[in-house]
């Protein structure tokens, strides 16, 4: 049977750890745990913060940066052989002369049994741009972004377009590389793919509309030059009034009356039809 070289207590009586007990191990080795300080790297445009490999938005984690800082913590932990799990159980981050330091309370599980140690580290602020805003600082862009109006964008909807993007979070709008503004409609350029679906989806839960998805320079059998294509998003809006001349299938219809998202259209022939406002979206009866 295995004892303690230090304290002498045996097996039996407490987990070992290669040659002490784990009240001892904890004593003597309990600081190389965890690191005598760490980093917490934050993009200074977008706010996000870096987590190993991945950029993660602080809403993601409820706005709580003690909790990323856990997951920091925890990421850096050497875990010794025989420990089963090693967990931030609490965390607080407190000013020194020196700077801001965080204590944190780790909960160790090791034999089937628990232990708590206290360890304090030095917290370091580093403020990098994440690669998305580094390409967006460039011009580079990763998706492109079409909103149309149908069959054409009038004035009162480009204006209540407009308003929504400019109401999103800074994270969102910060990433909008190039914008234009014409007869068409209005098309973004952004940085990144996860923001251009994220204002297709708000603008189509305010003002309804059809969602499709391509990729530029996509031909058949490929990607056109083998490089990585842009995500293409397109968002066709209702912009239809009484009396408007539409056409559909090749074939003009006068949009009669609109009632919610029931349409009634007045064919060249007289006859009438009922039609919801996706199905002309879609250009089908």
């Amino acid at each position: 049977m295995r004892f303690c070289s230090r304290c002498g207590r045996e097996e039996s009586a407490i987990p070992m750890v290669r040659h002490l007990c784990v009240e001892c191990y904890l004593e003597v080795y309990g600081g190389d745990l965890v690191p005598r300080s760490i980093e917490l790297i934050q993009c200074p445009s977008c706010g996000s913060y870096r987590l190993g490999d991945r950029w993660i938005d602080p809403m993601d984690l409820g706005g709580e940066e003690r909790i990323l800082l856990a997951y920091v913590v925890e990421e850096s932990i050497s875990m010794p052989e025989g420990f089963e799990s090693v967990e931030v159980e609490d965390l607080m981050v407190y000013g020194t002369e020196y700077g801001e330091a965080i204590e944190a309370r780790l909960k160790i599980s090791i034999g089937g049994r628990i232990y708590s140690l206290s360890r304090r580290l030095r917290l370091s602020r580093v403020r990098r741009l994440c690669p998305i805003c580094h390409m967006a600082r460039g011009g580079g862009y990763q998706a492109i972004l079409q909103i149309r109006g149908h069959p054409s964008m009038g004035e009162d909807l480009r204006r209540r377009v407009e308003n929504i993007i400019a109401g999103m979070p800074e994270a969102i709008r910060s990433m909008v590389v190039e914008y234009k503004s014409s007869r068409e409609g209005i098309d973004l350029k952004l940085a990144s793919r996860h923001a251009a679906q994220s204002i297709a989806n708000i603008v189509r839960k305010e003002l309804g509309g059809v969602i499709k998805t391509s990729k530029e320079g996509e031909i058949r059998g490929g990607i056109k030059g083998g490089k990585k294509p842009k995500l293409v998003i397109s968002l066709r809006i209702a912009d239809l009034r009484e009396g408007m001349y539409i056409k559909m299938e090749g074939n003009p219809y006068i949009v009669e009356s609109i009632s919610g998202d029931q349409v009634v259209l007045q064919g060249r022939d007289g006859r009438r039809y009922i039609m919801s406002i996706e199905e002309i979206l879609k250009g089908r009866k």
